[in-house]
């Protein structure tokens, strides 16, 4: 059989750094000073987070295109991309 997680178990099993699966454990009008503080302390952490990966996202896609620039593929890939739109528009 399987145990069930408290809810106050499930609180500390949770990442709060992981985004969409962080939910308090408490409705924010309700909390303490301490509580309040800490539940922003983990919402500014995962804007932080969002950002940094926004921004190595956007750094990587300028390495690739750097790349394709440098090799000299940057026309054959635009040629090829514009062929497949034009084989999906007909």
């Amino acid at each position: 059989m399987r145990k069930r997680k408290s809810k106050e178990n499930l609180i500390f099993s949770l990442n709060p750094l992981s985004g969409e699966d962080y939910t308090p454990w408490k409705d924010p009008s309700k909390m303490n000073k301490e509580e309040l503080r800490l539940y922003l302390q983990i919402k500014k952490l995962q804007v932080q987070l969002s950002f940094e990966k926004l921004q190595s996202s956007i750094s990587y896609t300028g390495m690739i295109i750097e790349a394709f620039q440098s090799l000299g593929l940057q026309d054959w890939v635009l040629k090829l991309l514009n062929q497949q739109v034009e084989d999906t528009s007909e």
